[in-house]
C-alpha cells in the first residue's frame, strides 16, 4: 500500500475524527480513539491521520507537538552530536523541534511499509508546511529494540548513548528498571537538502 497514493491525509477536528482504530498498544489505541480531540482543544497537540480510499478504514497515525530540543544541557559528547550540522555561529541553547507525541498503524496494515512511509511524511509535513519553523523532529520513542530499530532506520539518531545516561539528564530515580521511553531526533535540515538535490 502507499500513503500518498490510496489514502487520504486528514487533520483531526470535531468533524473528523478517528474511532475503532487499533495499533495493537492500547495506550495508543486510547489516545487516538478518545483523548487526541481533547488534547487539541487543550492546544497541546495536532493530530493527523490517514484513511484508505476505498474501505474508509484509518490506516496510520501521528501527533505533533510544538517542543525545543534544549542542547545547552545535554552532555558534550551528545551536544555535539546534536549540532554537528549547524554552523558555530548558529549555536543556540535550545533549538525549536516538533514532537511526534504519538504514532501508530494499524494492525491490519502492518507489514506493508506504511510504517516508513508514515514518518516520511510526518517529515514532508513538517518541511513542507512548517519549513522555518523548527530544526528538529523529535520522539520519545517506546524503548523496545523493534521501536528504536524503526526510528533509526528512518533517519533518527539517540540522543543517549546508554539508558543510564538519559536517567541521569532526566534526573530519574536510579534504578535497574529500563527507561519506558529513549529520547531520539532527526534534524530537519537534512530533509530541506534532500527537497533540494
Amino acid at each position: 500500500m502507499t500513503l500518498e497514493k490510496e489514502c487520504e491525509t486528514i487533520a483531526l477536528s470535531s468533524e473528523q475524527l478517528i474511532e475503532d482504530f487499533d495499533c495493537g498498544n492500547d495506550d495508543l489505541n486510547d489516545f487516538f480513539n478518545h483523548d487526541a480531540i481533547k488534547y487539541q482543544e487543550q492546544l497541546m497537540c495536532q493530530t493527523y491521520f490517514f484513511r484508505h480510499y476505498e474501505t474508509g478504514k484509518v490506516v496510520c497515525a501521528f501527533s505533533l507537538s510544538a517542543d525545543s530540543l534544549k542542547a545547552a544541557w545535554l552532555p558534550g559528547s551528545r551536544r555535539k552530536k546534536v549540532k554537528e550540522l549547524i554552523p558555530r555561529e548558529k549555536n543556540l541553547q535550545s533549538y525549536p523541534a516538533f514532537l511526534i507525541g504519538r504514532l501508530g498503524v494499524a494492525v491490519e496494515f502492518g507489514n506493508q511499509g506504511i510504517g516508513s512511509q508514515l514518518l516520511e511524511a510526518v517529515k514532508q509535513l513538517c518541511s513542507s508546511n512548517y519549513s522555518n519553523l523548527a530544526r528538529f523532529l523529535l520522539v520519545d520513542a517506546y524503548n523496545e529494540p523493534s521501536v528504536l530499530h524503526y526510528y533509526r532506520k528512518n533517519g533518527f539518531d539517540i540522543v543517549f548513548t546508554t539508558d543510564e545516561q538519559e536517567r541521569d539528564y532526566y534526573k530519574r530515580p536510579d534504578t535497574t528498571d529500563p527507561l519506558r521511553t529513549r529520547f531520539l531526533f532527526y534534524d530537519m535540515i537534512k530533509q530541506k537538502n534532500n527537497s533540494v538535490d
